[in-house]
């Protein structure tokens, strides 16, 4: 009796003690927010919301746990300095820190992608370059002059030198965005194209990807920006011809961030650009989401090209910020999510680029469900597709999409 007695007092102090220690002493302990995502907030107590509360006190406990950023970065430094394993979460840890971002999701497999285990066969080719030719079409039949598709290639596919031994190549020959942008080109009038061959060239003399970010750094997004202008207007300024500065502040990252090494690691630092707009100013307007998140930005500037761009991306759209609104009057920007018919119908665009990165299949492959679900034409077919959806996953039993 006397020995549950204590086993009673040590289970409760071991809930209890810990909150005492945090809340005198939180202040010294890592308290930032390095999920990459708003973490959750307590629930309202009242009776409409009372059969939610368990589920949505679970979740703020687990966002809020006492210690739980540096109980994390005590479990990955076991991991990595004890284990050796590269891999945490869906980060992987290559030479010289160099972080990878490559989730094993369905739709977004960059570890697929890496170890090019998922190339497309022929015919899944010919019905991806179908639904992107729907959409340039679409395009093109409401008064678009120029439609272009780019996949920015994944960190992985132009610093694979810097991956650790694990995980190893599986497949051989060409990456499944090698083999489907060769299948473009040879089969398909759509201006289409991978970045991975263009920028490559560029890898050895600059560093275009951050260290410990999923993304581009200011010289690849230049680099980027001038080889899309070079093909929508027919000049460029190369970055050869800019003067490019090393900046001095830490340049640290998401992926960092994911791994709770976010102030350990900081010896990248970001590069600042000088004359490359050539007096050129703009004005911005931009639109947030409820999380934050910019879903639509405006540019107008004292451009010499008239021509409005829309640019419609994920988030690797906003690499070209900072320098697409010098070539056109007005651009536009909108998360690929939140594009529809309205903003094409408001802003009248007379060129239209899409670009996505290449780890996330899922825009691409169903590109012509994505980009033109909310469109006034397919009013229809979305109550269709709403309602087979609905009725296949209540059949099923589960959430289900085409």
């Amino acid at each position: 009796m006397r020995k549950q007695k204590i086993l009673i007092v040590l289970f409760a102090g071991s809930l209890v003690l810990p909150g005492v220690v945090w809340a005198g002493f939180s202040g010294r302990f890592d308290t930032e927010n390095n999920e990459n995502r708003k973490l959750a907030e307590f629930p309202e107590v009242n009776l409409e919301s009372l059969g939610d509360f368990p589920e949505q006190f679970e979740a703020y406990y687990k966002d809020h746990v006492p210690f739980k950023n540096d109980l994390v970065k005590f479990c990955n430094f076991i991991d990595t300095e004890f284990f050796r394993n590269t891999k945490i979460g869906d980060v992987v840890i290559g030479e010289d820190n160099w972080l990878f971002y490559l989730p094993e999701r369905e739709g977004e497999n960059a570890m697929a992608d890496y170890q090019k285990t998922n190339v497309y066969t022929l015919e899944q080719s010919a019905e991806i370059a179908s639904g992107i030719a729907k959409v340039r079409d679409w395009f093109l039949n409401r008064g678009v002059e120029q439609f272009h598709y780019y996949v920015a290639p994944n960190k992985e596919t132009l610093y694979s030198k810097y991956m650790p031994e694990k995980p190893k190549v599986i497949g051989i020959g060409d990456s499944r965005m090698e083999t489907f942008a060769k299948y473009m080109k040879e089969n398909s009038d759509v201006e289409f194209d991978f970045l991975a061959d263009y920028l490559r060239e560029f890898t050895e003399k600059y560093q275009l990807f951050r260290k410990y970010d999923t993304h581009m750094n200011n010289l690849g997004g230049y680099i980027t920006n001038e080889k899309i202008v070079q093909d929508m207007t027919g000049e460029s300024l190369p970055i050869e011809d800019i003067q490019v500065m090393i900046g001095t502040k830490p340049c640290r990252g998401d992926l960092s961030r994911m791994i709770g090494r976010y102030k350990e690691l900081d010896d990248d630092r970001e590069y600042g650009l000088k004359y490359f707009h050539d007096g050129i100013r703009y004005k911005v307007k931009k639109e947030e989401s409820e999380g934050g998140e910019e879903i639509l930005k405006v540019f107008k500037s004292n451009s010499d090209n008239e021509k409005t761009l829309m640019v419609i991306g994920d988030s690797f759209r906003l690499r070209l910020e900072k320098y697409m609104p010098y070539r056109y009057q007005k651009t536009i920007f909108v998360r690929i999510d939140d594009f529809d018919q309205e903003l094409l119908d408001k802003y009248e665009p007379d060129d239209v680029i899409v670009i996505t990165v290449e780890r996330d299949q899922r825009y691409m492959e169903k590109s012509w469900i994505v980009i033109l679900y909310r469109t006034v034409e397919s009013k229809w077919y979305n109550m269709i597709y709403q309602s087979l959806s609905g009725i296949i996953g209540f059949v099923c039993g589960k959430n289900f999409s085409f």
